[in-house]
């Protein structure tokens, strides 16, 4: 996918057609592989932001990544009943744990980093945007707490595209893209390295989902997806069509 110009540099506005973030494009990747009724309803919520309950595995995941980053900035932490545990409000995680994580992530340059890039495509202004775990010089890392750990759990996942795309685009390429993650017991590595062929597959995704939201545009109540109405003020980048 070959970058043709920059069209934008000035901070004004830019008009966005469509806004894209990494956990939709996968919950439109999980409707495609099971295609039933409850993966269809989970992608519509998703898509107009109806709030639902926090299950048990998302508190764990949550408690525990926020440990890790209390961890890193030196907050004090507390230990549990069994000395070789933290405890957070719901859950008890081994500290060889966090400790191994805080010492793998401490040097990031940032943390909860939001990113953005707006891309002129023949659908229209396409902006791909999230926030990522730790931000560092030549790569960026996402930390996973997961019940149930396999090899290679996130190949499948748009965050590595996208965010090594929006590196990419906005001149800041990176050499990897990593997930630390841990099953509460080890931790474990998945390592992504981009790459031109990457970032095409993940441009033809993108413009297969624009085109199902535009066939069931009259499901969709939230508008932040088609662009809401403040656009961008990043500067945009022009591709070439993609069949």
């Amino acid at each position: 996918m070959e970058i043709l110009r920059v069209i934008s540099q000035k901070n004004e506005p830019i008009p966005v057609d469509y806004a894209i973030y990494p956990s939709l494009l996968d919950a439109y990747l999980r409707y495609k592989k099971n295609d039933d009724d409850e993966t269809f309803d989970s992608l519509f919520d998703k898509i107009n932001k109806v709030r639902s309950d926090q299950t048990e595995f998302q508190q764990k995941g949550s408690e525990f990544e926020g440990l890790v980053n209390d961890a890193i900035d030196g907050k004090p932490l507390t230990i549990a009943a069994d000395p070789m545990y933290y405890a957070t409000e719901h859950f008890n995680f081994k500290i060889e744990v966090v400790k191994e994580l805080k010492r793998k992530l401490m040097h990031a340059t940032e943390k909860q980093k939001y990113m953005e890039v707006v891309i002129h495509t023949h659908l229209g202004n396409v902006k791909l945007y999230g926030i990522v775990d730790y931000d560092f010089p030549n790569m960026v890392v996402d930390l996973k707490g997961t019940e149930n750990y396999k090899c290679n759990k996130y190949e499948k996942s748009t965050q590595h595209p996208i965010y090594s795309l929006i590196r990419h685009l906005n001149g800041r390429p990176i050499e990897a893209f990593k997930y630390r993650a841990s099953n509460y017991d080890k931790v474990f590595q998945e390592t992504y390295i981009p790459t031109e062929n990457m970032f095409t597959k993940l441009m033809l995704t993108v413009f297969e989902f624009i085109n199902f939201i535009n066939h069931f545009k009259p499901n969709i109540t939230d508008e932040k997806i088609f662009g809401g109405k403040t656009g961008s003020i990043k500067a945009t980048i022009e591709v070439p069509e993609i069949r």
